[in-house]
Formats: C-alpha cells, sequence, structure tokens
C-alpha cells in the first residue's frame, strides 16, 4: 500500500537524520569527557600500580569502544555522501558502469577517512591511545604510538589504513546499494498507487462527463430524430456506440496504460456521436502514422481532451468547426517517444496555459497534466498553443517503454503513412 510504504521509509530517514544529528552530538560530548576527565584517571591508576583493577578494566574498555565507536561514526558521516556520488554517476545504469564507477568512488571516499581520523585522533590522543593499545610495525616490533612515527614509516601505516578503509568502503557501498533498492522499491509502490487512484479519478470523472443528462438527452434526442426520419441504422449505430463507450470506460477499472490505437479506437466512437448530434457543424480528422499505433499510453489521455475541444470549440459556435487528433514519432528529453496533438477551429484558450493547468476540477488539462507527472516524471512535455486554424492545440510528448518499436527500418519510413480513416 502506499502509505505503510511512504511511513516506512519516512521512518527510515528520520531515524538516520536524527542518529547523524544526535549521535554526533553524543560522541563530541563523549570524546571531551575523556580527552577532559581521562589523564587525570589515569595519572590515579599509574600512582596506585596493581590495585584499583575494577577502575582500569572499564575505563580501557570505555576508551576502545569510544575509538572504535569514532572510526565507525565517521563512515557513518560519510554515507550520505556515497549515496550522493552514487547517484551523481548514475551506478545502476549497467553493471560495468556501475563498477567501475564504485571502484573509483572509493578512492577519494578511503583518503577523506583516514584524513579525518588522524586529524581526531591526532587531538583526542586518550581515544586514540585507546584504540592502539599495543601498535606494533612490521619492521621493528617495538611499541609505538601509530601517530608519533614519522617519514616512511608514517606514510606506511597511512597507505595500510588507506588499503583497510578502501576494503571496509565495500562493505558502506553494499549498505548504500541495499538502501537505495529499498528505497526505490518503496517509491515506485508509493507511485503505482499514485497512479491507480490518478486513474480512478479520470474514469469517474470521464464517465460522468460523458453519461451527463445533459449528454445523454443529446444522444437520445438525436437517437429520436434519426428514428422518426427512418434512419434506424444510425440510431442503432448510435446506440451501440454509447454502448461501446461505456463498455470501455468500466472495463478499464485497472488498466494503466493501452496500445494507442486502442485510445485513437475510443476517441472515435465518441467523435462519431458527436457528428451524428452536430451533423455539418462538426468535422473531424485523425491521423495516427502506423509507427506509434502500438505505442503504450496512458489510458483516458486523449478522450477528455477531445471532449474539451469538441465542447469549448464547438458546441458554443454556429458555424461548422473541425477536431484534429494526430500522432507522430517525436523525441522527448533525449528518448524516442510519441507526439499527440489535439487541435479545434474554435476560439482558442480564454486563459493562459499555467492558469488552465492550475485548475482543480474537471479532468481536461489539470488531471492529464498531474497523470503525465506521476507516470513520466521530467521525461514528457504538455504544450498548450494556438492551432493552425486560429483555435485551441494541446501538444503532449511522451517516451516509449523499452518494449515498444518505434522508428522503423528506412524502407518503411520512406512509405507514405495512411491516415486512420476519420470518425
Amino acid at each position: 500500500m502506499a502509505a505503510p510504504a511512504a511511513s516506512e521509509l519516512s521512518a527510515l530517514r528520520r531515524f538516520t537524520r536524527r542518529y547523524l544529528q544526535y549521535g554526533t552530538v553524543a560522541l563530541l560530548g563523549v570524546l571531551l569527557l575523556i580527552e577532559g576527565a581521562g589523564p587525570w584517571l589515569v595519572e590515579w591508576f599509574r600512582a596506585t600500580p596493581g590495585s584499583q583493577l575494577w577502575g582500569r578494566v572499564p575505563f580501557a574498555f570505555f576508551t576502545f569502544a569510544v575509538g572504535l565507536w569514532t572510526r565507525l561514526h565517521l563512515w557513518v558521516l560519510l554515507v550520505p555522501v556515497v549515496l550522493a556520488l552514487f547517484r551523481w554517476a548514475d551506478v545502476r545504469a549497467g553493471l560495468k558502469h556501475g563498477v567501475g564507477w564504485m571502484l573509483a568512488i572509493g578512492v577519494p571516499i578511503a583518503v577523506v577517512h583516514v584524513a579525518i581520523e588522524r586529524g581526531i585522533f591526532a587531538v583526542a590522543t586518550l581515544t586514540r591511545e585507546g584504540i592502539y593499545p599495543n601498535f606494533t610495525t612490521s619492521f621493528d616490533f617495538r611499541a609505538i604510538d601509530p601517530y608519533g612515527i614519522g617519514g616512511w614509516q608514517l606514510a606506511v601505516f597511512l597507505v595500510r589504513r588507506l588499503i583497510a578503509d578502501y576494503f571496509t568502503y565495500f562493505i558502506v557501498a553494499a549498505l548504500c546499494f541495499a538502501y537505495e533498492h529499498f528505497a526505490r522499491s518503496r517509491e515506485q509502490e508509493a507511485q503505482a498507487q499514485a497512479l491507480q487512484a490518478e486513474l480512478a479519478q479520470a474514469q469517474l470523472q470521464a464517465l460522468r462527463m460523458q453519461v451527463n443528462p445533459h449528454f445523454l438527452f443529446n444522444t437520445l434526442n438525436a437517437i429520436t430524430v434519426l428514428v422518426r426520419g427512418g434512419e434506424t441504422a444510425k440510431a442503432g449505430r448510435t446506440l451501440r456506440l454509447l454502448s461501446d463507450m461505456l463498455r470501455a470506460t468500466f472495463q478499464g477499472v485497472d488498466v494503466q496504460t493501452v496500445p494507442l490505437r486502442e485510445e485513437i479506437d475510443l476517441v472515435e466512437r465518441y467523435l462519431e456521436i458527436e457528428e451524428i448530434r452536430f451533423e455539418d457543424r462538426l468535422r473531424t480528422e485523425i491521423d495516427v502514422d502506423p509507427a506509434v499505433s502500438e505505442v503504450a499510453v496512458p489510458y483516458l489521455l486523449l478522450q477528455p481532451l477531445v471532449e474539451n475541444a469538441v465542447r469549448h470549440g464547438i458546441a458554443p459556435h454556429a458555424e461548422p468547426g473541425t477536431v484534429r487528433v494526430t500522432a507522430r514519432p517525436a523525441t522527448t528529453h533525449g528518448q524516442k517517444g510519441v507526439e499527440l496533438t489535439v487541435a479545434d477551429s474554435g476560439p482558442g484558450f480564454s486563459d493562459p496555459p499555467e492558469v488552465l493547468l492550475d485548475e482543480s476540477e474537471g479532468v481536461g488539462l489539470s488531471t492529464t497534466k498531474r497523470r503525465l507527472d506521476t507516470l513520466y516524471g521530467e521525461a514528457h512535455a504538455l504544450e498548450l498553443g494556438p492551432a493552425p486554424d486560429g483555435g485551441a492545440r494541446v501538444t503532449i510528448r511522451i517516451p516509449c517503454s523499452p518494449r515498444d518499436t518505434l522508428f522503423p527500418s528506412e524502407t518503411q519510413r520512406e512509405a507514405p503513412a495512411a491516415p486512420a480513416p476519420s470518425a
């Protein structure tokens, strides 16, 4: 469900953010406590050799635990940096690409960790001695302070730390990948639920607009006129078209995308009913490139836009008007896709595009924009403007899914595209 998924993800992020804030403050407080009171305790223990064992062991363990916590906390602080670099490099784009970037990112992360750790332990000397109680080099076997040596011995020590931190980085990288997978799966689940809600709203609103009393009255009145005039074939055809539209709306309850040809078929049925109602006042033109007829598009994407074109561009005027629907291959944001256009020859838009897109009522432009935003993010385009005949035009460009085939062979491109029959 969308709510549990979003709640689960937000709870994890909230816990991580609070730990980064309060955990850092707590660690700094503990380090100040050890470095402030620790030397006094050490002198007291040294003044009483062989005794005070009850205090020596807990103090040594506590100092070691704080030093280890410091090293691990530094990795926790670097996790957001690793996540940001992974997203910047898009390590999930491909196996070779991801592995290469993951190996490359580990080097500066390890260098940063070594540098910060050395800076902290150079100041917190007692905590450093707690985590390195008997440091021994590989060349003289003398117990020495690893941060007190110099020259090439210090270089060897730092290289060792760098190698160790580089391999530790892979554990952090694995945790980052696991978090990214968890976050994306929850976000996709929430997105799917949002799409279902938007689709249900569009279907109910489209059904309400199609079956409102005014529409039914006009359609049934047209059927009555046809029957009285002896045009029973047209009357029966109108009834079948109305029935098909209602059936298609109910059958698409769980459908999110359909092939473009099915969406065009629904538009043709609607326009044929309107042609019967308006007779010579309405002309329709539908031109679909065969190369995009199987492209998956959001269900009920075009029908509300076509209904708006008829309602606002044709119905209020006595002179004849035209509604045009076209579909062509296109490129949007660097991806192959399809361009869908719905235009009319009416007076055009009465308000600026930003006002029309922000309206919350109806299933026209505002709901279409929300559905496209939810389904495609920034990979789509929705443009409003004047039509060639001076009316309104709505242009939508959406990318194709990986299973869709677009842009056929050169031979197929050179063949003229046969327009779909008019409604």
